[in-house]
């Protein structure tokens, strides 16, 4: 995720720390990552995984340091919002309506054409869940719709929060070759406690520990004994 040469960075990250109530979860972080990469953020929970997604998705700012997105601050150009596409932990659909009446109150939202609600579905996978409502479906199906909500208005950078939590081994490899499929040259974030989980999607990845981030080599290389040690010890 580090590098030279002239290679356009999507993310670039200097020093950056949060704190809330003047307790830091990030501790000075810095991170680049390559446009087009798909890079695994792994830590145990507490470890400031959720707080680093919301950051990047501009939802907060840094308590200290910079932030560049695509080469640019996103708080002076906030027009950098529609180019990232956000799955958190906890779904945004609504419950009560079916697949494609949820994607197309989205697309209204984010000013996206009808048909754009139609491709989405193909890309997905979904056509067969169109007509079904949320809340009868599986916890893949229904991270299956959220990515595809996220891909709506067809981001330049697609964040996760623990997109495979909950799933069993099939459906998170189902859920992976559908992410990867509708990829393209996007750049995607994803959080993860899971070196498994890394592996399923992940070109890179970083290990975040009590608040601080440690470059790691690529997930294959990942020593999960270490990890798992480390994140029972953590404390945060």
């Amino acid at each position: 995720m580090t590098g030279t040469g002239s290679a356009p960075w999507a993310i670039e990250l200097a020093g950056v720390t949060k704190a809330f109530d003047y307790r830091p979860v990030l501790r000075g972080l810095d991170l680049r990552v390559r446009t087009g990469e798909i890079v695994a953020v792994l830590g145990a929970n507490g470890s400031g995984k959720s707080t680093l997604l919301r950051v990047l998705a501009t939802l907060i700012r840094p308590t200290r340091g910079t932030v560049s997105l695509f080469g640019q601050d996103p708080w002076v150009v906030p027009d950098l919002r529609r180019r990232i596409g956000l799955v958190p932990h906890e779904s945004l659909l609504y419950q009560s309506l079916t697949v494609e009446e949820n994607l197309r109150f989205f697309a209204a939202l984010y000013g996206v054409a009808p048909a754009r609600v139609v491709t989405v579905l193909e890309e997905g996978d979904l056509g067969p869940l169109a007509g079904r409502r949320v809340r009868i479906l599986s916890r893949g199906q229904r991270q299956q719709v959220d990515v595809a909500r996220a891909l709506l208005h067809d981001p330049s950078l697609l964040l996760l929060d623990e997109p495979f939590t909950g799933l069993d081994l099939d459906a998170a490899a189902r859920l992976a070759s559908v992410i990867r499929r509708s990829l393209g040259a996007r750049t995607v974030v994803f959080a993860t406690h899971d070196p498994a989980e890394a592996r399923l999607l992940a070109t890179g990845a970083a290990v975040l520990r009590a608040g601080r981030l440690e470059p790691t080599a690529p997930p294959e290389a990942l020593d999960e004994a270490q990890l798992v040690a480390g994140f029972r010890g953590h404390r945060s």
